[in-house]
């Protein structure tokens, strides 16, 4: 408390060292949590024979939608994908000028949302095998893709955050040698008097679990204001992509375990200077 700026030094170390990996996990957990409504919306282009007339693809619309594995099944007329075609590539006139309409009806397959990649990929054969079926398109692999880069990104920030909390360690390790070097007189004076060891050790892993829990308080400030900043532009970007869900924030949770590891990082630094420092002074 004499010194509040090298105290604020030591806070920092241990909450930079918290926050930035805390934040990496924040954002993974933030996009692992929105990966299943990007797999959701995931649809299966099913284009019939250009001999299928529109009773016949109602009819396979009414088959397929009664699968237990197809959640939604919407057909789309060749008249009306001709149309959306036109507007969105602005060749109205030649579009009109063909004596035959060249797209096929096709049916948007949506998958029921439990079915993983082998019942996905079962499906995709079943619905090849109807004959009035002439393709299926199927694109997966950038959910594959995207499960993958999780994995890769909790591993990554994993490692990160190891280094950077035995980092942490280290600084404080080194801070609780100059602590406790200061008072060497002081733990000399208390041993020739008959102080025992843990009577020695007790206020400098007060020392330590001050240092270690100032370091996680701010860690989760910093956690708050960064998921703050980042709000208002992430929902937004979730909004054009029709997802509801809103950034999550770190709660209340996230804090108190941000604190715990940082108590826990000063206990544990305070505890390994201290057996060596006293160690060669025999106590």
């Amino acid at each position: 408390m004499a010194r509040p700026f090298s105290t604020l030094l030591i806070w920092l170390v241990v909450a930079i060292s918290l926050a930035l990996p805390s934040t990496f996990l924040l954002t993974l957990d933030n996009l692992g949590r929105v990966a299943p409504d990007l797999t959701r919306g995931a649809q299966l282009s099913v284009m019939l024979r250009s001999k299928a007339d529109l009773a016949a693809a109602r009819l396979v619309e009414q088959r397929v939608g009664a699968w237990p594995e197809v959640s939604q099944v919407s057909l789309i007329p060749r008249e009306q994908a001709l149309m959306e075609f036109a507007e969105q590539t602005g060749l109205s006139s030649v579009l009109m000028s063909l004596e035959n309409n060249p797209l096929p009806h096709t049916l948007l397959v949506e998958p029921a949302p439990d079915l993983n990649k082998t019942a996905a990929t079962a499906l995709v054969g079943r619905l090849a095998q109807l004959s009035e079926v002439e393709r299926v398109i199927q694109d997966t692999r950038w959910m594959a893709r995207l499960q993958e880069a999780l994995l890769a990104g909790w591993r990554w920030v994993t490692a990160i955050g190891s280094a950077m909390v035995l980092g942490a360690v280290l600084a404080l390790i080194t801070t609780m040698h100059l602590v406790i070097d200061a008072r060497r007189e002081e733990i000399e004076v208390v041993s020739v008097m008959g102080g025992s060891a843990a009577f020695i050790r007790r206020p400098f892993l007060y020392t330590g679990v001050y240092f270690g829990a100032g370091g996680g308080v701010l860690a989760s400030l910093c956690v708050w204001l960064f998921s703050a900043w980042l709000a208002q532009p992430v929902d937004a970007l979730l909004a054009l992509y029709d997802m509801a869900s809103p950034l999550r924030g770190p709660g209340a949770f996230y804090s108190a375990c941000l604190l715990a590891i940082g108590v826990c990082l000063g206990w544990l630094a305070a505890l390994i200077a201290l057996r060596r420092y006293l160690r060669s002074l025999e106590i």
